[in-house]
């Protein structure tokens, strides 16, 4: 999920989120169009004068028509994953448009007709807007006219734009589906990436060389994205191949909740710990605490504090048969240091962000090992 953005309506049970970029972008987009009102107009074949909004109105109308048009796009999107198993956090609207947060599983299985759907929609929204509907409208008014025309040709023009395999686009998806047939999820993104990238620099010197600033913003988003996909797809392979049961730490210290914060203090100094799974008389997990805990209570209470005034209750687990990019992505989405190993109720380990680190130098001995067996 995006921060700095708010929640303003659900559809379908997915949530509908503005960025802030969104308020920064929509008047300068609103500028854009009623600078080029009278040529839209032109093509719409409206006659300027008839117009009853104000140019800047219009184009302010037109600039948030186009943003529910995208969301309708990204929403094609979700419906899509939703039905294929996979899970939908919000569909959030940017600078330059909008992007749907799924949850990553099966991906690799289903990209193809999930990114295909935008697409889709957003052609035949956009023919249905030129054909079926302004014919109808053309007798109802210049600004109405002009609405529906724009409308239906900006859908037809977001169709074809992500189409082209301009990865992380959707026809950059397209593309990574249809290699990834022929060789690894991994592969086919780098090869994608390579792409991606050569578009978007010939994006950025067509934009320099035009005078068009929109053309550059997306070139470096695409270039950005691009890289950013990559990378999380090698965190992915490296991580995948291993489970937590490979790198938790097993035979866990724990402290009891009744205990000080002078006595966690020492425990911390001797075992050179900085986090503890809290345990009840039981011996049941009730709890995590830390030297961040400990940071924002006074010193002059560490003697009679205890650690179940501080700690937190919020017990973030996983499984040891679960992979470690799973692992990897609870720890990060939560921003803790670590997460606890759990097996039927009990406590079997813990694993921490420098266990996780340590995937990279296994992987590296694991294909090492390969290639001299090989």
């Amino acid at each position: 999920m995006f921060k700095s953005s708010i929640t303003i309506m659900k559809v379908s049970g997915i949530p509908i989120r503005l960025h802030v970029s969104f308020l920064l972008i929509l008047p300068f987009i609103a500028y854009v169009i009623a600078s080029n009102i009278a040529g839209i107009a032109e093509m719409a074949s409206v006659n300027v004068g008839d117009l009853a909004l104000q140019p800047f109105t219009l184009g302010l109308l037109l600039a948030m028509l186009l943003f529910v048009s995208v969301a309708l796009h990204e929403l094609s999107h979700s419906l899509v994953a939703r039905s294929q198993g996979m899970e939908i956090q919000d569909i959030t609207l940017m600078l330059l448009g909008g992007v749907a947060q799924i949850e990553d599983g099966g991906m690799e299985r289903d990209e193809m007709w999930m990114a295909f759907a935008g697409p889709l929609f957003s052609l035949v929204f956009g023919a249905v807007l030129l054909f079926l509907i302004r014919p109808l409208t053309m007798g109802l008014g210049a600004d109405l006219a002009l609405v529906v025309y724009y409308l239906g040709f900006m859908n037809i023009f977001l169709a074809v734009f992500n189409m082209i395999p301009a990865f992380p686009s959707d026809g950059g998806r397209i593309l990574r589906s249809f290699l990834a047939r022929r060789t690894s999820y991994l592969e086919a993104t780098r090869i994608a990436t390579a792409i991606g990238k050569g578009f978007a620099v010939a994006f950025a010197l067509f934009g320099f060389l035009i005078g068009n600033i929109i053309l550059i913003l997306i070139a470096f988003f695409i270039y950005i994205g691009a890289t950013q996909e990559y990378q999380a797809n090698v965190v992915k392979d490296v991580f995948s191949e291993f489970k937590v049961s490979d790198l938790m730490t097993e035979n866990v210290a724990t402290v009891e909740i009744d205990s000080t914060v002078a006595e966690l203090l020492e425990r911390m100094l001797h075992d050179r710990h900085s986090g503890y799974p809290v345990v009840d008389e039981s011996g049941a997990v009730v709890g995590c605490v830390t030297l961040g805990d400990i940071r924002s209570l006074p010193q002059d209470v560490h003697e009679t504090a205890r650690i179940d005034e501080i700690m937190s209750r919020e017990v973030i687990s996983v499984a040891p048969w679960d992979d470690l990019f799973s692992a990897l992505q609870k720890i990060s989405e939560a921003d803790i240091g670590r997460l606890i190993v759990m097996e039927d109720g009990e406590l079997v380990g813990i694993l921490t962000r420098s266990d996780i680190m340590k995937a990279y130098r296994l992987k590296a001995m694991r294909e090492e090992r390969r290639r001299i067996e090989a």
